[in-house]
């Protein structure tokens, strides 16, 4: 069987605000970001909107992100946002920073929708920074930014930065995991969060809204 290298294939990375911790517990999404990786390259066209989350948002939650209840008002409901973004996604291998918390909401929002989830796996790039930093006890972005050499040229926190920043940090880890012999999918599997464990009594680890 042919398998493709990890440089070769087409990724869509994507980042989530919202407003707390846990979609089970009544937490929504506030923000979706997203931006395609193609050729080992960012792809300048980006998906992105903020999401009205059809309740307050935290003070807690706004102090992280800085997003507030004025700037959702006029925003569209995640019933219009989701299609918009999985479309944007297509068929691309799904990637995003800590991977169990953006697709846990993705999960909790398409069953309450009604909707079915065609991608069930989502590299995270939490575990291909411990395959490769195996002696770091720390994988959060900012320390993956640091580590690689990774300008911060706008805001973190802010979904579209962040899936910049995440997919900037993807590149690297292809190029270094290649000068370990490791270069298909299924050398990765260890990095794959996979919407079937995303069990209802599990709470996600603490990340930030919160990453």
């Amino acid at each position: 069987m042919n398998i493709m290298a990890l440089k070769d294939l087409s990724y869509v990375v994507f980042d989530l605000e919202t407003t707390g911790l846990y979609p089970d517990q009544g937490d929504e999404i506030i923000e979706i970001g997203a931006i395609h990786v193609e050729g080992m390259q960012c792809v300048e066209k980006t998906f992105h909107s903020l999401v009205n989350p059809g309740k307050p948002i935290p003070p807690s939650a706004t102090a992280i992100h800085g997003i507030k209840d004025k700037d959702v008002a006029d925003a569209p409901t995640i019933h219009t946002v989701i299609p918009q973004f999985l479309q944007f996604a297509g068929n691309r291998i799904w990637v995003a920073q800590n991977a169990r918390f953006d697709l846990g909401f993705i999960v909790n929002k398409l069953k309450q929708l009604q909707m079915p989830l065609k991608q069930t796996v989502v590299v995270d790039t939490i575990g291909l920074s411990k395959m490769i930093f195996q002696y770091e006890t720390s994988h959060n972005l900012d320390k993956i930014m640091s580590r690689l050499g990774i300008a911060k040229t706008g805001d973190r926190h802010r979904s579209i930065d962040d899936s910049r920043y995440t997919a900037l940090a993807l590149i690297e880890f292809i190029k270094m995991l290649e000068k370990q012999q490791i270069s298909g999918l299924p050398q990765i599997e260890s990095a794959f969060i996979r919407a079937e464990t995303l069990v209802k009594t599990e709470k996600p680890k603490t990340r930030s809204l919160f990453n």
